[in-house]
């Protein structure tokens, strides 16, 4: 009955995934080029709409599962139409302060050998990871599965709340992409103009606006961590709670208030380390150290996977190796941060 439910959930919304993907690149384009608004906007309308039609095609229609789809699905349409129709109206704007040759450009075209070599360069390490990721936190749920029903009902209710709260860890990773590669450039600039004793006017409004301090990529990097400890506390404390006093609001089943309760402490603690985490982990990928990325992915994978297969005796331990990932990812990107 699960597999069945969830085959049909995933037809339904694998018909929108090529504007979903569409969605995810335009929102990228727009957040470097530093407009959040859009993407704000975006998540706004597709969480009203997913709330209004869950509760029509769902609450009243009793369409189930496949109603949840469709209402998602629809959201997702009209949330990624704005991304797309924004990032067009904003080519439209610099396509008409360019030459000719950049105005015959189409919204819409495949890349060149050259272009789809330096795009595979750059995506494919990002890829690697996402995939990654995908890997570690699919074999968590298959572990917990392992252990029966409960544990796996507990499983699901624990992560839609660790989840929930990562939105915090991505929203600074995003931060660190966005603004941290502009702020190196300068620094870049700012170090070849000492070394060759230039003296233009660009270079020298480059150095000024490097020397201040406002805009040094240390500097900015610290605050960035500054706000990803007090989004950790906040995360590991709600988080905590939720699981460990507000058991009883996803389900009456003592057993499984019981278990979540027993895992809160693992997953409060990786809550906390989340966003310090994604934080460092944007600042690298701004940085392009795409092998290093994919290295330190591919032993914390190998390490949360052992993990799991080797030492989760019991449902706790699945939490266990959740904080374990946590603990190895913020080392590693922790190192690499502070020696580069």
């Amino acid at each position: 009955q699960v597999l069945s439910a969830a085959l049909d959930y995933s037809r339904i919304r694998s018909i929108v995934s090529p504007l979903a993907v569409m969605g995810l690149t335009s929102q990228a384009v727009l957040l470097c080029s530093q407009d959040t608004k859009t993407p704000g906007l975006a998540v706004l309308v597709a969480s009203l709409v997913n709330i209004i039609g869950d509760y029509i095609l769902v609450a009243k229609m009793n369409w189930g599962i496949r109603g949840a789809a469709w209402a998602t699905s629809m959201a997702s349409i009209l949330a990624n139409g704005i991304l797309v129709r924004k990032v067009w109206q904003k080519m439209q704007r610099w396509k008409d302060k360019q030459s000719q040759k950049v105005q015959d450009i189409p919204f819409l075209s495949l890349p060149n050998r050259a272009a789809f070599i330096s795009l595979i360069q750059l995506a494919g390490p990002i890829f690697f990871v996402l995939i990654g990721k995908i890997m570690g936190y699919s074999s968590m749920t298959i572990t917990a599965g392992s252990f029966g029903i409960a544990p796996l009902a507990c499983h699901n209710v624990l992560m839609r709340v660790f989840f929930f709260f990562a939105t915090c860890g991505d929203a600074l990773s995003h931060s660190a992409q966005t603004f941290l590669p502009g702020l190196l450039y300068r620094k870049k600039l700012h170090e070849e103009a000492i070394s060759t004793s230039l003296t233009t006017t660009a270079r020298n409004k480059d150095i000024e606006s490097t020397n201040d301090d406002s805009t040094n990529p240390r500097t900015f990097l610290k605050r960035l961590l500054f706000f990803s400890v007090g989004a950790g506390v906040f995360n590991s404390l709600a988080g905590r709670y939720i699981a460990n006093s507000a058991g009883g609001t996803f389900t009456t089943d003592s057993s499984l208030v019981a278990l979540m309760s027993r895992a809160s402490p693992f997953m409060g603690l990786a809550n906390f380390i989340h966003p310090i985490t994604m934080t460092l982990e944007g600042s690298i990928i701004a940085g392009r150290d795409a092998g290093y990325l994919v290295a330190t992915y591919v032993f914390s994978l190998v390490l949360l996977l052992s993990q799991l297969r080797y030492r989760c005796s019991e449902f706790v331990a699945v939490y266990h190796a959740l904080l374990l990932f946590q603990i190895v990812r913020i080392i590693q990107f922790g190192l690499r941060v502070w020696k580069r």
